[in-house]
């Protein structure tokens, strides 16, 4: 029994043998009016029961996502009494539509058939492959940014701030050849808003938080950034509240230290004002953050590698709270029993010394050791791959899945903390 998306596939073409005005080419197809609509409406079905067949655990996990996202993207815009909260038109697309989003790119593969460049079987193989391509990249973004409205309906959040993206790129404003690194610049200011939009931004003069809010669940300032960039300028001044990691020191990975390459999300929290939050990082520094968030969207993620940067990151960037994993799926009890024949040259990263001392309240712009902050040699030579039984114990990990109400770990960790600050200390 022929599947469906071929005998789609042979309607099709029947098709388009009754109609010799369709012209067909590498670029696609051509046809007008009814003719047209009727050849599209063929084609699409093709790909409707390609997706239904072939691509059955992408088309379910991405509706699975959608109705998880819908719901938690609606409580926020309720919370926050925003007008808006808009993600890219991908993966809006993926969100909201997933079957229309997942036939996209099909498109290409189809045509390909059409004009004779493959057959059925190399369509077949082709299809998927450019399906997984597509669907991968907006599946993992599409977590994060669950997870990062999950964190604030739990926060309790209000009073949006941001700044346009526009205000954040000097480099096209200058007529001379633009240097990294070069230039002084002053930080924009912010702006309350009432949309919430997730930037897809490349480079720019610093990095500001995707999300800055004041949260009325533990009655501070939040910036959460799970969107790093290339940075190009030098902050003419510097909240001396904060503490400043230097990027400069090499890494072992990039070359240099590169947030825009290592980091999923990150955590900063103020007490007085959201200006103390609105420059995360310039060329050279960044502020020391009060807690990563790794997003885990994959199946069996827990492998070697993944734990191995996880380690790595929050080592790196020394987060004041540590680090949380949080996971889609559900870690069996089993991935975090250590191996049972450890070796005499394994150290795993946790029994390293601490990689600096925390001063809570600096009396001036702190900036961090460069030999403190960063001891990212290789990693230890080891004749076992590390396990999550290797992970240090500041690094948690959550198996969240779609229950927002599983993130909040990272907030009482947060309140908690805050009140450790408010108390006399001792004399």
């Amino acid at each position: 029994m022929a599947e469906k998306w071929v005998e789609a596939y042979v309607d099709l073409r029947k098709f388009i043998g009754e109609h010799p005005e369709i012209e067909i080419d590498a670029n696609g197809a051509c046809a007008e009016g009814d003719v047209y609509s009727a050849f599209f409406n063929h084609f699409n079905s093709v790909r409707t029961a390609f997706i239904q067949e072939h691509c059955v655990l992408e088309l379910n996990t991405a509706y699975e996502l959608g109705n998880a996202y819908a719901s938690i993207s609606k409580s926020v815009q309720k919370d926050m009494n925003l007008e808006s909260i808009v993600v890219s038109g991908s993966l809006n697309g993926l969100l909201s539509e997933p079957l229309q989003s997942l036939k996209c790119p099909l498109y290409n593969p189809l045509i390909n058939l059409l004009c004779g460049k493959t057959d059925e079987n190399g369509f077949a193989l082709e299809g998927k492959k450019a399906v997984k391509t597509f669907f991968r990249p907006l599946f993992c973004e599409g977590y994060k940014r669950w997870g990062v409205l999950s964190l604030l309906h739990l926060l309790g959040s209000s009073c949006l701030w941001s700044v346009p993206p526009n205000e954040l790129d000097v480099e096209d404003n200058r007529n001379a050849e633009f240097h990294p690194g070069l230039y002084d610049e002053d930080v924009p200011e912010l702006h309350q808003e009432r949309q919430l939009a997730f930037s897809y931004i490349l480079k720019a003069s610093f990095v500001m938080p995707d999300v800055l809010v004041h949260s009325s669940h533990i009655n501070a300032y939040v910036s959460l950034k799970s969107s790093w960039y290339e940075v190009r300028c030098k902050a003419s001044t510097l909240n001396e509240d904060l503490e400043w990691l230097s990027l400069e020191q090499p890494d072992t990975r990039f070359g240099r230290i590169r947030p825009d390459l290592m980091l999923d999300t990150t955590i900063h929290i103020a007490k007085e004002n959201a200006n103390e939050l609105k420059l995360l990082a310039d060329y050279n520094l960044m502020a020391r953050p009060d807690v990563l968030i790794e997003f885990m969207e994959d199946d069996g993620w827990y492998d070697a590698k993944r734990i191995e940067c996880i380690i790595l990151n929050n080592k790196a960037f020394n987060p004041r709270l540590g680090s949380y994993v949080i996971s889609r799926v559900t870690v069996p009890p089993e991935a975090f029993l250590a191996v049972e024949t450890p070796t005499k040259n394994l150290q795993p990263l946790a029994e390293t010394d601490s990689v600096v001392t925390i001063r809570n309240e600096p009396s001036e712009t702190t900036v961090l050791d460069d030999a403190k902050c960063f001891t990212l040699a290789s990693p230890p030579q080891k004749t076992r791959s590390l396990c999550l039984a290797d992970l240090p114990e500041n690094i948690y990990v959550i198996s969240a899945g779609y229950d927002p109400k599983a993130l909040d770990p990272v907030v009482q960790a947060i309140s908690q903390w805050l009140m450790l600050q408010e108390l006399p200390t001792s004399q």
